[in-house]
């Protein structure tokens, strides 16, 4: 074949039978190379447009299914790359991103026990993913295990099946589906690995700098053996873990996947969640790939912009429903979106009433806020000057 990019008259000779589309052209990776391959050799090229497809999911006993658009369509230039999914827990988020994942690839890239339960899923027909990378460090995770190592899948009505390369777990859970919560450092010592053979260093380096730091991010990379074990023992458990997540990303990723990431979250700080976005995103750009989030965060969703953020609701008759946020989360107060978004905090339970009580105790904003030592931020002092407005108005009514 030598370089069909380079030269497609040899791909024109080698025609369009079931050669090149059981063998050759198999892999949605393959069709993406095929497409973009020019623009690395600036020659003629193909665009290849940001995912758009429909989703369903229909879990047993629920009323309806759930029903989801994923658009990644270009708007206006803002971020487009990452795509949050939001919602009280028991929502579906979780069971969303498994079955999306399980729809997506074909069973035969998975172990059958890790996919026997998850709930009947529709894909919509003709979705381009070259590969796909499923992420969570939670216990809990329902993500599909691959199919172990050795064990030869089934042809499917004489058709090669998709290749185990097309799909990665990166969790705690090993291939019989039992929770592993060994040290992290063996996960990064092992993800490392390909990012070495794959020549990715530099790119991994590029996104711990974002995370890490630039000195830390140049030992986890370094080609000396104790300088690399010296790092990785200097950092936190969070540290460890996003250098984990990153490497395995890096060492797997290539042009047109979709990253599957649930509850990014957990075990990370504030400060280290809003890096962990930071870096997502140069990472897609770099290989022009897209992932879905699924949160409980105002931070993730304080970095994406409205219109790719989809919230899991049940309504009053417990049925699941998927919808889009009608107002704009990017760059918002983090209170705001706790409120007006996740709708976590009830207005009983909320900091609200508090400064309700304390208003009516000491009868203004500014002695409320010396039970602080003035240190009570602008969405607190705002809400207690406008306490004070209405008192004051209904003083003026009396």
């Amino acid at each position: 074949m030598q370089d069909i990019v380079a030269k497609p008259e040899r791909r024109r000779r080698i025609g369009d039978g079931s050669l090149w589309e059981n063998s050759f052209m198999r892999e949605a990776s393959s069709r993406h190379a095929l497409k973009r391959g020019g623009f690395y050799i600036r020659t003629s090229h193909e665009r290849v447009n940001p995912p758009s497809f429909d989703f369903s999911m229909q879990i047993p006993g629920a009323p309806s299914a759930h029903e989801v658009d994923v658009d990644y369509t270009e708007h206006n230039g803002l971020p487009n790359r990452t795509i949050a999914w939001v919602g009280r827990n028991g929502t579906g988020k979780t069971t969303a991103l498994a079955a999306l994942a399980a729809g997506l690839m074909p069973p035969q890239v998975f172990s059958k026990d890790s996919i026997a339960d998850l709930p009947k899923a529709t894909v919509e027909y003709g979705v381009e993913i070259s590969r796909l990378i499923t992420i969570s460090y939670n216990a809990f995770d329902d993500f599909p295990l691959p199919r172990p190592p050795g064990e030869k899948a089934p042809r499917v009505d004489g058709i090669a099946y998709k290749s185990r390369a097309s799909y990665k777990y990166c969790g705690l859970r090993n291939s019989k589906g039992v929770v592993n919560t060994d040290e992290v450092k063996a996960m990064l010592d092992e993800a490392l690995e390909p990012v070495a053979q794959g020549d990715r260093m530099d790119i991994l380096r590029k996104a711990l700098e974002t995370l890490l730091g630039i000195t830390i991010a140049t030992d986890l990379t370094s080609d000396d053996d104790d300088d690399r074990s010296a790092a990785i023992r200097s950092l936190s458990a969070g540290q460890r873990l996003v250098a984990a997540i990153f490497s395995n990303i890096i060492g797997f990723i290539e042009e047109g996947s979709l990253l599957l990431i649930d509850e990014p979250e957990t075990n990370l700080h504030p400060g280290l969640l809003s890096t962990f976005i930071a870096a997502l995103n140069e990472t897609l750009d770099e290989f022009d790939s897209y992932a879905i989030v699924a949160t409980h965060s105002p931070i993730v969703l304080q970095q994406i912009p409205s219109r790719y953020v989809r919230q899991f609701v049940r309504t009053n008759a417990n049925r699941p429903r998927v919808r889009g946020l009608q107002f704009e989360c990017f760059g918002e107060d983090l209170g705001e979106i706790t409120r007006n978004v996740l709708d976590l905090a009830d207005p009983e339970r909320d900091f609200t009433d508090v400064l309700v009580r304390l208003f009516g105790e000491h009868g203004s904003a500014e002695r409320v806020a010396a039970l602080f030592e003035g240190r009570l931020g602008v969405p607190a002092m705002a809400y207690l000057y406008a306490l004070e407005e209405d008192a004051e108005a209904l003083d003026d009514e009396l």
